[in-house]
């Protein structure tokens, strides 16, 4: 394609240059220069591919129409619904727990959800190993050291039960603490937070999704197992200056249960360099940065990136509190051992009144706007 100084052509042009861009080895892989779990290394392929997506659609006639398609994204052998629209684009995966995996809001070319899974590492054995040895003198290559960057880094090892999605339902018994949900100890059934949901309908705008199951609370206060259909409405629709995604979750008993329970809808939300002073929390004490830890007030929680120049807003009505928590990994790199944030774990928290009423729904909205 050569330059012809045309609007369209140029247009074409940039989005092959942010095509190559994306291409980089660095964010692909995990060495010991950290690779994937640096988000700010698989980050910035992701802004040049949405970057790269708003164009093509720009130039692909009828594709600035909101639409739905039903594909495997991501050849896990499972459909996902990918929808699409000039603000955003959301990827929903039923087979996990009828969750977002992926959030892009294009005004500002940001990937929102973007908070990589826990899981167990070889080097994290060494870790562990090294946290009880006094260092020795002798001399070792950058592979076979064991340095950290800062002290008691394998208190923080935690492995996640599930991907890091956003929408995930979370019913647990209601005697957990934030302590608990910091420490992955909520002990949440497992069928209705990670399990496969029906797509009852979908369309450019929304979809319905619904799970019936047995739901059994385990932990502190057992309880037998009861039936529960557990449905799931997504809407996705513009808003000024920006974008709003909604799940509105509706639970049906076919008896009232005989002990209460706890419900919780997840976001997770990464908006990098966790300690600059322009992401932030607000909180009634004021700005947290992001690896604020502890209960928030709601109806309504609000985060701003003045990086990226995004705000967002989680609205849940009737909402008791947010839980809030830092996402972090502890990775290798050249220096050593080290801390690094991958986003915030957020559960709005509700404890409905299902020993008296069989159905109970609520609903939690993400508002994000560009500045």
């Amino acid at each position: 394609m050569r330059h012809d100084g045309s609007k369209a052509n140029d247009e074409l042009l940039q989005a092959r240059d942010l095509l190559l861009r994306a291409q980089c080895n660095d964010a692909y892989w995990h060495g010991i220069f950290g690779g994937i779990y640096a988000p700010h290394l698989r980050t910035d392929p992701w802004r040049n591919l949405i970057r790269a997506e708003a164009i093509a659609d720009r130039q692909t006639p009828g594709a600035l129409a909101p639409r739905v398609e039903l594909l495997d994204y991501d050849a896990d052998g499972a459909t996902e619904l990918l929808f699409t629209s000039p603000d955003a684009q959301a990827l929903l995966k039923p087979n996990d727990g009828g969750t977002i995996a992926a959030l892009d809001f294009r005004p500002a070319a940001a990937t929102l959800v973007n908070s990589i899974l826990r899981r167990p590492e070889a080097y994290h054995t060494r870790l562990r190993e090294a946290a009880g040895k006094p260092a020795t003198a002798a001399v070792a290559s950058i592979h076979e050291q064991t340095r950290v960057k800062e002290p008691g880094l394998e208190r923080f090892l935690k492995y996640d039960r599930w991907p890091r999605h956003a929408f995930r339902v979370l019913i647990f018994d209601p005697a957990r603490t934030h302590a608990d949900y910091e420490a992955l100890e909520l002990r949440e059934d497992a069928g209705f937070a990670g399990g496969s949901y029906t797509v009852k309908n979908s369309s450019p705008y929304e979809a319905e999704l619904f799970r019936s199951d047995s739901l059994a609370l385990q932990g502190k206060n057992d309880s037998a197992a009861a039936k529960l259909l557990l449905l799931k409405e997504y809407t996705f629709s513009p808003a000024p200056n920006g974008f709003e995604a909604a799940c509105e979750i509706t639970l049906k008993f076919k008896e009232t249960l005989e002990k209460p329970m706890a419900v919780g809808i997840e976001s997770v939300i990464n908006l990098l360099a966790p300690a600059e002073p322009d992401r932030f929390f607000e909180t009634p004490a004021g700005r947290k940065n992001l690896r604020f830890s502890g209960s928030l007030p709601g109806p309504i929680l609000r985060m701003e990136d003045g990086w990226q120049r995004l705000r967002v807003a989680l609205h849940a009505p009737l909402v008791e509190e947010f839980w809030v928590a830092p996402i972090e990994t502890v990775s290798e790199s050249e220096e050593g051992f080290e801390r690094v944030y991958q986003g915030s774990q957020i559960l709005a928290l509700w404890r409905p009144p299902l020993t008296t009423q069989k159905t109970w729904s609520t609903r939690l909205v993400w508002r994000i706007e560009a500045f």
